[in-house]
């Protein structure tokens, strides 16, 4: 069995610091768990950082910091995973029921708003907010931050016109105009300015940039600010 030095274990806790372990008690286990598993698997005469090196490997996907941004996550926000469940289900159920009772509106069947309003509803009032919530702590910035919460403040108003043009309730239209002027002048270039400072998403930011700005121009078109005037034919009897 191998007995790992002292001053191989001061490699490990440098090099664990180094990668961006910042909170003492992970890196005591981080530690722990790194000696344990190189005396068990590594030969007495064995390379030690060749060992280590594939050991600390195992640990993350991309950076060693993953586990720490995770237990932030995990002591910061301890129903993470119960709220991203329900996130997902809430999703999945909205969309069918988006589906289900747009197919029932085309069709001009019965039960058409049983399905869409509280679709509508219940992604404007449990999937977007938990999505703020998680994407929130997952931000890195508070740009991002804000980018976040402007978007899902566009959702919600986004499924409240629709819920309004649905009904035919008084605003509807002031409502949706509001929506598409947020959307236009205040989500998108915020959107745009975070994406373009960063290299590794200035491409992406661009084209998905004008793939939205596209989407909000027809949209527009398709938004009356005044009421026309009906034309009414004049029938002379004789």
């Amino acid at each position: 069995m191998y007995r790992i030095t002292d001053e191989q274990v001061d490699y490990i806790l440098n090099d664990i610091k180094q990668r961006g372990i910042e909170i003492a008690d992970l890196q005591q286990n981080l530690l722990d768990h790194i000696c344990c598993i190189i005396e068990r698997q590594l030969d007495e005469n064995g390379d030690f950082k060749a060992c280590y090196q594939k050991i600390i490997e195992a640990f993350y996907k991309e950076r060693l910091a993953e586990i720490e941004e995770e237990t932030i996550l995990l002591l910061t926000f301890k129903n993470y995973y119960g709220m991203k469940k329900l996130m997902i289900v809430s999703g999945i159920l909205c969309t069918t029921g988006f589906f289900i009772g747009s197919f029932f509106k085309i069709m001009h069947w019965n039960g058409t708003y049983w399905f869409l309003i509280p679709s509508i509803i219940f992604f404007s009032f449990v999937f977007l907010p938990l999505l703020f919530l998680l994407k929130t702590k997952e931000a890195s910035s508070q740009r991002e931050k804000l980018i976040v919460a402007v978007g899902c403040i566009v959702g919600v108003l986004y499924c409240l016109s629709t819920l309004f043009l649905v009904e035919y309730w008084h605003g509807a239209s002031v409502l949706w105009s509001i929506t598409l002027l947020t959307a236009t002048f205040v989500l998108l270039p915020l959107y745009f300015f975070n994406g373009i400072r960063k290299p590794e998403t200035k491409l992406n930011t661009i084209v998905t940039t004008f793939i939205l700005i596209g989407l909000l121009g027809m949209q527009f078109t398709l938004t009356s600010l005044h009421k026309h005037p009906q034309k009414h034919t004049v029938v002379n009897n004789k």
